[in-house]
C-alpha cells in the first residue's frame, strides 16, 4: 500500500514536469558510496546448552547507490525528489559464551526516494527531508550453532521511513552531496533463528557521498 503511494508520488512528480518552467525545473543522473551498518539493541540467549551468543551491531560496511535525481527550484529554495537503486546492509557481531567474536554479514538490496526540501546559498545547499526505502531482497550469512545451521530473516518489513540531511554543491552541471541516512521506522519487529523469534528493532543508517550530473 505504502510502496503504491510513493509510485503514484513519483508519477505525479513527473507529470507535472512539462509544465513546469525550464529555469526552475533540473533533472539527472547520481551515484555514489555510502557507509552503512545496522543499530539494534544487543540479543542475549541466541542458541542453546553450551552453544549460547549475543548478537551487537557490527562494522559499517560499503554500500552504493545509483539512480535519477530532480530538483524544482523557486528563488533560493527547492524541492528535490530522487529515486535510485541502494546496495548496502552492515554487519552482526556474535559473540559465544568464551568471548569469540565473529562478524556475520547482511547484504540489503533496497529502492530509495528521498524527497529533500531546501535552500540555496550560493553554489552551496543545505536539505533535509523523508526517505521512503523498499526491501529488494535481504541476503544473510547463517548462523552457525553447535553442528546445526540456521538461517535467519532480520526484515520481515518490505518498507521503511527514514530521513536525510546534508549539505551540497552545485558546480555548473555537477553536483556534490554528503548526507547523513537515519531510520524513522524499523524494517522488522522480530529476528527470527530456525523456528524461534527474538525481538528486534533494526535500524540501518548510514552516511552518502554522491557525485550528480544535470542534463538541463
Amino acid at each position: 500500500m505504502i510502496m503504491r503511494k510513493l509510485i503514484i508520488i513519483v508519477a505525479v512528480a513527473f507529470l507535472v514536469v512539462p509544465f513546469v518552467d525550464a529555469q526552475m525545473f533540473k533533472i539527472g543522473l547520481k551515484a555514489g558510496l555510502g557507509l552503512s551498518n545496522l543499530k539494534f539493541d544487543d540479543l542475549t540467549g541466541v542458541g542453546s546448552g553450551s552453544d549460547v551468543y549475543q548478537l551487537a551491531t557490527g562494522d559499517r560496511v560499503a554500500a552504493y547507490h545509483v539512480g535519477l535525481q530532480t530538483r524544482i527550484t523557486i528563488a533560493t529554495f527547492f524541492v528535490q525528489p530522487e529515486l535510485y537503486f541502494n546496495d548496502g546492509g552492515g554487519t552482526i557481531d556474535m559473540v559465544d559464551a568464551n568471548g569469540v567474536s565473529e562478524l556475520l554479514n547482511v547484504d540489503l538490496k533496497t529502492v530509495d526516494l528521498p524527497i529533500l526540501f531546501g535552500v540555496k546559498l550560493g553554489p552551496a545547499r543545505i536539505n533535509v527531508g523523508p526517505v521512503g526505502s523498499y526491501v529488494l531482497r535481504e541476503e544473510s550469512i547463517p548462523i552457525e550453532i553447535g553442528n546445526i545451521t540456521e538461517d535467519y530473516t532480520l526484515f520481515t518489513s518490505g518498507m521503511s521511513w527514514g530521513f536525510q540531511a546534508g549539505v551540497g554543491v552545485d558546480l555548473s552541471k555537477i553536483s556534490l552531496d554528503v548526507r547523513y541516512e537515519g531510520s524513522l521506522s524499523a524494517l522488522g519487529d522480530s529476528f527470527t533463528v530456525g523456528t524461534r523469534a527474538f525481538n528486534l528493532d533494526a535500524r540501518p543508517s548510514q552516511w552518502v557521498f554522491s557525485l550528480g550530473f544535470w542534463f538541463r
